[in-house]
């Protein structure tokens, strides 16, 4: 993630922290704006706020959160489909068992 902001005297050095955690260091440009990119690998997941030191003191909340992916797209379409067949093959057995017995055409 980045972080974004504005306000700093031209130039200055910006100091980006979590806590006590330092997670950036960058310089505003000539308008006093600034961007840098956070290194949150050692911040616990959960709500922090990030402050950025630049001749002035500025706060920002953040959330950072633990994202998974389970599984592929194939596995997903996998299960569905044999999900689906279960359904037509149950369905058609309880079609065929309500079906009229076949007549013996020799009697």
């Amino acid at each position: 993630m980045t972080a974004l902001g504005y306000g700093c005297p031209p130039d200055a050095p910006v100091s980006l922290s979590i806590g006590d955690t330092s997670v950036a260091d960058t310089v505003a440009d000539p308008r006093g704006d600034f961007q840098a990119p956070l290194i949150t690998g050692s911040v616990n997941v959960g709500r922090h706020v990030v402050t950025a030191e630049c001749g002035r003191t500025m706060r920002a909340p953040l959330d950072i959160v633990l994202a998974s992916h389970v599984g592929t797209g194939t596995s997903t379409l996998a299960v569905i489909v044999l999900f689906l067949f279960l359904g037509l093959w149950f369905y058609g057995h309880r079609l065929v068992s309500h079906l009229p017995a076949r007549r013996n055409h020799d009697d």
